[in-house]
């Protein structure tokens, strides 16, 4: 029996590899899956986890840092990861990693002065390297600044009707009447740039980057339609300076803008995270030759069905008919939510255990889960296969 574990970080408690380890260790406690093939593949769709995930799979991937600033501009080490891919050597971004919501506490968020500059840091050190692809990781940003920063730390300026550079942040961004990309990095129209982001929000509005994912950096109702109307005011700045209109552009809202900003000025394209985790692992080949497809994520939800991970994986075992389930720290949803995309089923840690225990013990939380999972779906798995 060949199984493929192609799990999602549990954002919080563990990382993707860590789940998959868990997963493997719970069914290795079963006799029937003593001896079986078992192949892990960490996933991730470009925010927190993507960088571990990559490192984790990729025998050639190495880590490394650059001084830049955080999303209230204090200093820090930040990080970025290169691979081999026949040959020439690539890098990946994590903008969840420079200016994530994961590293500043709630009551310190501060959406007004957050920035991307430091984001823009690492890009130069990139480039500085000699290093011409670039995939960026777009997600769990703890900004909202339309990318200005990014672009103001590769020689962008951005000048109010007086000619005065208006620096970065998102408070200013309404002062914005003219652009100047004179010392904008040459090197960066030498340079291919692909974001790596499952977000598909347009750049302003009700389903825009500050009206949907604003409140969790700390958007006050109040503070929407302001920032909104910069966004609108500073979209049209763009498109009089290039001709490109990012709220007709799929994915501009990702990242508080930062996907607007790279698509504009860094030229990049945009591919799905499943998509890009799919191709870059080589899962097609390892689910049309697998028997058992597992998947999950920390908390499998309604969102989930909207081109996460896990369904991007069930998706592909539905086409090769693949049995596959999914195993995750929470859930809302049951399974007949997620048969359609190809998960026959699911479990969750908190199916068995309070979410005390779940949080404060998640690996061993998960290890027993999987276990009690791998009892459950063996006879259904059977049931699967009966005329094949």
């Amino acid at each position: 029996m060949k199984i493929i574990i192609a799990v999602d970080s549990f954002k919080g408690t563990l990382s993707s590899y860590e789940a998959a380890c868990a997963i493997e260790k719970g069914l290795r406690k079963l006799n029937e899956f003593t001896h079986a093939k078992i192949d892990i593949y960490p996933i991730a769709d470009g925010g927190e986890g993507t960088l571990e995930a990559i490192f984790q799979y990729d025998s050639t991937a190495q880590k490394h840092s650059v001084p830049a600033k955080d999303m209230l501009g204090k200093d820090f080490s930040a990080p970025f990861l290169t691979f081999q891919k026949d040959g020439v050597t690539q890098a990946v971004v994590e903008t969840a990693s420079i200016v994530g919501l994961t590293m500043i506490a709630k009551e310190d968020r501060d959406v007004l002065r957050a920035s991307t500059y430091g984001v823009g840091q690492v890009i130069k050190e990139i480039l500085d390297r000699r290093i011409r692809t670039v995939y960026l990781g777009i997600g769990g940003t703890a900004t909202n600044d339309a990318g200005i920063g990014m672009l103001h730390a590769l020689g962008m300026r951005f000048l109010d009707q007086d000619q005065n550079d208006i620096g970065y942040g998102t408070k200013n961004i309404g002062k914005i009447a003219a652009i100047d990309t004179n010392a904008f990095d040459k090197r960066i129209s030498q340079t291919q740039f692909i974001t790596i982001c499952d977000v598909t929000n347009p750049f302003y509005g009700p389903n825009g980057a500050t009206y949907v994912y604003g409140p969790q950096k700390g958007v006050t109702e109040q503070m929407k339609d302001m920032i909104d109307d910069m966004f609108r005011s500073y979209n049209e700045v763009v498109h009089q300076t290039t001709g490109i209109d990012m709220q007709k552009r799929s994915g501009t809202g990702a990242g508080g803008g930062i996907g607007g900003a790279a698509q504009v000025f860094l030229g990049a394209k945009m591919q799905r995270g499943v998509d890009w985790m799919i191709e870059y692992l080589g899962l097609e080949k390892a689910v049309a030759e697998a028997d058992i497809v597992i998947t999950g994520e920390g908390k499998t939800d309604s969102q989930t069905l909207h081109d996460k991970l896990p369904m991007g994986i069930g998706l592909l075992a539905k086409k090769y008919d693949k049995y596959a389930v999914a195993i995750s720290g929470d859930r809302t949803i049951q399974k007949e939510d997620l048969q359609p995309y190809g998960v026959n089923n699911i479990w969750a840690i908190t199916d068995y255990f309070p979410v005390e225990q779940a949080m404060g013990n998640a690996f061993e939380a998960l290890v027993d889960t999987a276990t009690f999972a791998g009892k459950e779906w063996l006879h259904m798995y059977s049931t699967h296969n009966e005329g094949k």
